[in-house]
C-alpha cells in the first residue's frame, strides 16, 4: 500500500492524533465485549490460532492509542499499516485452522471489525488504497463467516455489499477528517505566504513614501526657493544638504543600507500615519548616534502598523473608544517599541490558526529580521505589543 511521506501540517496531525485515539478505545471494546466469542468459536479452530490471532490482530490496534501520543506521526501510520496486515493474514490463517462449523445464529468475530482496521489503515494511506483495503477486508470477513457458519442458503454477494457500506461511512469520515486537515494546513500555508508577500509590499509602499518625501523636502523645496528668492546663504546650505544626499543614495545600496535614528523614526511613523492619521507617536532618544539596519526598522514598521490595525479594529468597546499609546525608545541597547490600548482585549492563546495578523504580520516578521515581539492582553484589560530589537 502507498503511503504519505510528505511532511504533515497541524490541523491533519490534530486530526490523526485524534482518530488514532478513538481507533484505540474503539479496539479496547470491542475486544472486552468479544471475549466470550473468541472463547466459543476457538472450540472450532486449530488450539494455536485463537491466541496468535487476537494478539495480532488487537495489539497493534490497541497501540494505535499511545502512538498517538508519540512527537513522531510515523508510529501511527506504521501501525496503521501493521494492522491491516495482521489482519488479512489472521484472516487467511483461519481458513488454514478451521475444523468445525458454527451455529448459523453466531458471528464470527473476524467480521465484527474490518471497518475498524480500515479506519487505523487510512490514518496513512491516501483515499484509493483505504477505500481499497475496505472492500478487500470485508469481502474477506464475510467469506469467513459464510464458510465458518455453513449458512449456503446466505446471500454471499448481498452481505458482503452491505458490510462494505456500513464499514464505509466510518472509513470515508475519517479520509474526509484527514483531507480536511491536509487542505486547511495547506490554505494557511499559502495566506501566511500572501500575508507575508503583503507586508513586503506594503513596507515597500512605506519606503517609497519615504524618499517621495526626501525628494520633496530637500530638493523641490530648495529648487522653489531658488526661483523665488533668488540664491541665499540659507537656500546654499540647503543646496549642500540636498547634494550630499543624493550623492550618498547614488553610491549606496539604498535597499540594504542603515538607518539613522531619524530615519528608522520616520520610516516606522509613515507606515503607523498610513494606518491612522491621528495616530500620536511619544519619542524618546537617548543615543542619537545608533545606526538601524534597514530591514530591522521594515520589519517593526510592518509590526507595529499591523498592532495598531489590530487595535483599531478589535480593541474597542460598543459604546466606548479605547485610548492607544505609541511609544518609540532608542538607546545604547537598541530600537523599543510599544503598541498598547485599554480596549476589550483578548485571550492570545485562543486565537484560532487562521488568524495570520499575530503570528505572521508581526511575530513571524519579527523574527525573520531578527527581532523579538511580545503580546500580553487580558480580555477587557486592553493590550500591550512589545517589538525590540538589540543593537549589536
Amino acid at each position: 500500500m502507498t503511503r504519505r511521506v510528505n511532511r504533515i501540517g497541524t490541523a491533519e496531525e490534530k486530526i490523526i492524533r485524534t482518530f488514532a485515539r478513538v481507533i484505540g478505545a474503539g479496539a479496547l471494546v470491542f475486544c472486552v465485549v468479544l471475549i466470550p466469542i473468541l472463547i466459543i468459536q476457538s472450540r472450532e479452530l486449530a488450539p494455536w490460532y485463537t491466541p496468535v490471532a487476537a494478539v495480532v490482530v488487537f495489539v497493534p490496534l490497541l497501540a494505535l492509542w499511545p502512538a498517538s501520543f508519540a512527537k513522531d506521526l510515523r508510529w501511527v501510520r506504521g501501525l496503521g499499516s501493521l494492522c491491516a496486515a495482521t489482519y488479512l493474514l489472521a484472516a487467511a490463517g483461519w481458513l488454514v485452522a478451521l475444523q468445525g462449523q458454527i451455529a448459523p445464529t453466531r458471528e464470527v468475530w473476524m467480521s465484527a471489525i474490518p471497518g475498524l482496521v480500515a479506519m487505523a489503515a487510512a490514518l496513512g494511506w491516501r483515499p484509493a488504497p483505504s477505500v481499497l483495503f475496505l472492500v478487500v477486508s470485508a469481502s474477506t470477513a464475510e467469506v469467513i463467516r459464510h464458510v465458518t457458519r455453513g449458512d449456503s442458503q446466505s446471500p454471499l454477494l448481498a452481505e458482503t455489499f452491505y458490510v462494505v457500506m456500513t464499514n464505509s461511512l466510518f472509513v470515508v469520515a475519517t479520509i474526509a477528517a484527514v483531507q480536511s486537515g491536509r487542505t486547511l494546513d495547506r490554505t494557511l500555508a499559502a495566506a501566511k505566504r500572501q500575508s507575508a508577500a503583503t507586508a513586503a509590499a506594503s513596507a515597500r509602499y512605506v519606503e517609497r513614501k519615504r524618499f517621495d518625501g526626501l525628494i520633496h523636502d530637500r530638493i523641490m523645496s530648495t529648487l522653489l526657493g531658488i526661483s523665488r528668492h533668488g540664491n541665499t546663504d540659507h537656500l546654499s546650505g540647503q543646496s549642500a544638504v540636498a547634494l550630499a544626499e543624493l550623492d550618498r543614495l547614488r553610491v549606496s545600496d539604498v535597499a540594504t543600507e542603515d538607518l539613522d535614528v531619524d530615519a528608522a523614526v520616520a520610516l516606522i511613523r509613515t507606515a503607523l500615519v498610513e494606518v491612522d492619521e491621528d495616530a500620536s507617536v511619544d519619542l524618546e532618544v537617548r543615543d542619537a548616534a545608533l545606526t538601524v539596519p534597514r530591514e530591522v526598522a521594515r520589519a517593526m514598521a510592518s509590526a507595529a502598523a499591523e498592532a495598531l490595525r489590530n487595535s483599531l479594529r478589535h480593541a474597542d468597546h460598543p459604546e466606548v473608544e479605547a485610548d492607544r499609546l505609541v511609544i518609540i525608545d532608542v538607546d545604547t541597547e537598541g530600537l523599543r517599541m510599544l503598541v498598547a490600548d485599554n480596549g476589550r482585549g483578548f485571550d492570545p492563546a485562543r486565537v484560532p490558526q487562521y488568524r495570520l495578523g499575530i503570528s505572521v504580520s508581526i511575530s513571524a516578521r519579527m523574527t525573520a529580521a531578527g527581532c523579538t515581539s511580545e503580546i500580553h492582553s487580558v480580555p477587557d484589560r486592553g493590550t500591550q505589543v512589545t517589538l525590540r530589537w538589540a543593537a549589536p
